[in-house]
C-alpha cells in the first residue's frame, strides 16, 4: 500500500481480507521506509462492535503545559457531554464514571495516553449499553500519579 501523503492517515485494513486460518500471533511492518516512520494507533478489532457507544475520544494540540480535568458540558447532561482532559507528559489513564455509592459504571478512557488535550464525548450510558437514571455521578481521572475528580448531573 503507498502512502503519498505526507500526513496523519487513517488506512484501515479488514482482519477478514487476509484470510486467516489460525489465531493473529504478530504484526509486522517491512518495506522500504524512508525518513521517520510513526504508529500512532493501532486497532484489532475481533468482531463487529455493538451498535452502543459509551464514549467517544479525540487527542487535540498543541501540547498542555499542566494536567487538567475540565467540567464536563453542557451539565446537566440530557442526551451526551464533554468532558476534556490534558496530559503534560505521556501517560496511563482511566477515566471512569461513578455513582455515588463509589460503583462503577462506565469507563469512558483507558490505556497510554500521549501528551496532549482530549476531548471525550459520552452517551450516558453505562458499560453494557444501558441508559443510565437520572442522578449525580461523578468522574475521575487517573493519570500516572494525579487524581482529579468531578460531579455531572444527569437528567431524562
Amino acid at each position: 500500500m503507498a502512502l503519498e501523503k505526507k500526513d496523519w492517515q487513517v488506512v484501515e485494513i479488514p482482519v477478514e481480507e487476509f484470510g486467516l486460518s489460525a489465531p493473529l500471533q504478530a504484526i509486522t511492518f517491512s518495506g522500504n521506509f524512508a525518513g521517520t516512520f510513526y504508529l500512532d494507533d493501532l486497532r484489532l478489532v475481533a468482531a463487529t462492535p455493538p451498535a452502543f457507544t459509551v464514549a467517544e475520544e479525540e487527542r487535540t494540540t498543541p501540547l498542555p503545559q499542566s494536567f487538567t480535568l475540565s467540567q464536563n458540558y453542557p451539565d446537566p447532561v440530557n442526551s451526551d457531554t464533554v468532558i476534556r482532559f490534558a496530559l503534560p507528559a505521556s501517560a496511563e489513564v482511566a477515566l471512569s464514571v461513578y455513582n455515588l455509592a463509589g460503583q462503577r459504571v462506565a469507563v469512558l478512557a483507558e490505556g497510554v495516553r500521549g501528551a496532549g488535550s482530549y476531548t471525550v464525548r459520552w452517551d450516558g450510558r453505562d458499560e453494557k449499553g444501558h441508559e443510565l437514571a437520572s442522578g449525580v455521578f461523578l468522574y475521575r481521572l487517573r493519570a500516572g500519579e494525579k487524581v482529579e475528580t468531578r460531579k455531572l448531573a444527569l437528567v431524562h
